[in-house]
């Protein structure tokens, strides 16, 4: 039995791909999604086990389109069938499934679209390349989207991106570039959860570009396959349940940073010759809720540059995490870790395996001053004088990206003055505090070490 939440569906899809499209398309096969009416007799049965947002999806004509949605409103579902169909229908085709990281493209894209293929439709499957080959000439690639540009020399007919706002807006522009498979109407096609107003907002809602349609869906839409009791027992409210159920793109009130996503702001790789003066980390322990691994390299400046990210739920601490962030030393050379202070283990566990790896680095307890780390991060994020920025974040870096247009304060009585000393709300802030150990404990100390010599130089010239 499997464990997809659509189990009550999956019994019927098998007839709805039946058909494999070897020539000339019989009525009694499925079609491609942008040719076929809604109403149209010939259409695949499996319309019988969508809802009309996800049906209206999976039919869509535009060339690129995005399903956004609360948790649970059946996006990957509707995704992966739009995907079958499509590769089904047009055959010879060469097809891109893509998701934020490898773990959530096996454990839940994959995994929902075997889920979903007809036996009869697979001609063989290569797991160690993730590459897949329908009995009429397609193949589909399963990529995970972490690092964007390893997909760079494709040539598609179609894509589809599974969680998109959290692969972020870069992979969605580089994909697009893909579409060049001669011989197809190139398609692509994403699903996902918002993450604030961030490029898919903007693309889809905002300022909307030609040939591209929204679809939205809240999670109450996909009740019959929820358990009960399932948006209850998520306890969210205000700007934040309109986001992770009503699948809204949400301006968050009372934001703690300002960061700036535009071309000359805040989002910016380093050049590919960048010489660091000293690259650190930052940690924030995590099992339930994600853990944040962060690099930053810091130049002549003192500006802050974030190189890389690990962000990953339930990441054991032996297997998973303790891997990654020696694999993060080794890479960009990191000479220092300021961890969570809230784990000494975990620090001691980490400085064992540094040790282990012959990396010549050490993990200590960051400095957790909430309100001046606050203060040392936004300090960073603004324009100096010059017009540049103290702090510049990879495009790769979608979880932090993210979490910069949701991390914020409890909204505050309008006309009320808010407490400088007030702690934001405790969501949204994984990779945050991560970024604030890290630079809060290397600059803040070397600024309040500058200020201190500084008093004692106006001291010693008044004497």
């Amino acid at each position: 039995m499997s464990d997809s939440p659509f189990d009550s569906r999956s019994e019927a899809l098998p007839d709805a791909f039946a058909a494999p499209h070897t020539g000339a398309t019989p009525a009694s096969a499925a079609v491609p999604a942008d040719t076929t009416p809604a109403d149209d007799a010939s259409a695949p049965r499996v319309a019988n086990t969508l809802n009309p947002v996800q049906r209206a999806f999976v039919d869509a004509t535009a060339r690129f389109s995005f399903y956004v949605g609360g948790v649970g409103a059946g996006k990957t579902f509707a995704g992966a069938v739009r995907a079958i169909r499509r590769a089904q229908a047009h055959q010879g085709s060469l097809g891109l499934v893509g998701a934020p990281t490898y773990p959530m493209l096996r454990d839940v894209t994959e995994r929902t679209f075997f889920e979903l293929l007809p036996p009869e439709l697979l001609e063989r499957y290569n797991k160690s390349q993730h590459h897949l080959r329908l009995t009429n000439g397609s193949e589909v690639l399963f990529r995970s989207l972490d690092a964007p540009d390893r997909v760079r020399g494709l040539n598609l007919a179609w894509f589809w991106i599974d969680e998109a706002p959290l692969c972020g807006h870069y992979a969605w522009k580089v994909l697009k570039g893909r579409l060049r498979q001669r011989g197809f109407e190139p398609a692509g096609w994403a699903t996902g959860t918002p993450q604030g107003r961030d490029g898919f907002a903007r693309d889809f809602e905002l300022a909307p570009l030609p040939r591209h349609q929204l679809f939205r869906a809240s999670t109450r839409a996909n009740l019959a396959n929820l358990p009960p009791g399932y948006i209850d027992d998520l306890g969210y409210t205000g700007a934040f349940a309109d986001q992770e159920i009503e699948g809204l793109f949400i301006a968050f009130a009372g934001l703690v940073y300002t960061f700036d996503a535009a071309q000359d702001g805040n989002l910016r790789a380093p050049a590919s010759d960048a010489v660091f003066t000293r690259v650190i980390g930052g940690i924030d322990w995590g099992y339930t809720n994600p853990a944040a691994a962060l690099v930053f390299g810091l130049d002549g400046d003192r500006r802050a540059w974030q190189l890389a990210e690990f962000y990953q739920r339930r990441a054991g601490l032996a297997d998973v995490l303790l891997p990654a962030i020696v694999r993060l030393t080794r890479a960009h050379g990191v000479a220092m870790w300021y961890c969570g202070p809230d784990e000494p283990e975990h620090i001691a566990a980490l400085n064992a395996a540094l040790a282990r790896a012959s990396q010549p680095c050490r993990a200590q307890p960051a400095d957790n001053a909430v309100v001046a780390g606050i203060q040392t991060i936004a300090g960073l994020l603004a324009p100096r004088a010059d017009g540049t920025r103290g702090l510049y974040v990879n495009p790769l870096c979608t979880a932090t990206i993210a979490e910069y247009g949701a991390y914020q304060y409890a909204t505050a009585r309008e006309g009320a003055l808010r407490d400088p000393t007030e702690h934001p709300l405790k969501q949204n802030d994984h990779a945050l505090d991560a970024t604030r150990y890290a630079l809060h404990s290397e600059l803040g100390r070397a600024a309040r070490t500058e200020a201190y010599l500084a008093d004692m130089r106006w001291r010693a010239e008044r004497e």
